[in-house]
């Protein structure tokens, strides 16, 4: 879970659904980060385990999904569900593959000397 920093310290309350003890929170929701973000909290992204690189994306959990969705910059919309998320992400990585192959058949061969 990633840590969320209140700016008051000795805050205790719920926040955006994120509960605080001592001014600390936890939530991997990427759209609640974003937004403690952009209201003066500190967000503490923890170190990208490689046990996240390891599992097989049809094998992550939700927030697993989330996270990965986060950090390769891909909008779930109004995806929730597992299965809805799934099929975004692996839209959008059918569309940047399409994307590479395109601009690898744009550039001419190289010269051979």
């Amino acid at each position: 879970m990633t840590k969320v920093y209140a700016p008051n310290k000795q805050y205790n309350g719920l926040s955006a659904s994120v509960m605080f003890l001592n001014g600390v929170g936890e939530t991997d929701d990427p759209h609640l980060l974003a937004w403690f973000e952009s209201k003066g909290y500190t967000v503490e992204h923890p170190e990208l385990d490689s046990s996240n690189s390891d599992v097989p994306i049809d094998k992550m959990t939700v927030p697993q999904l989330k996270e990965y969705a986060a950090e390769k910059k891909i909008d779930l919309g109004e995806a929730t569900k597992k299965e809805d998320i799934l099929k975004v992400i692996q839209d959008a990585q059918q569309l940047s593959d399409g994307k590479d192959q395109q601009k690898g058949e744009d550039q001419p061969p190289a010269d051979k000397e």
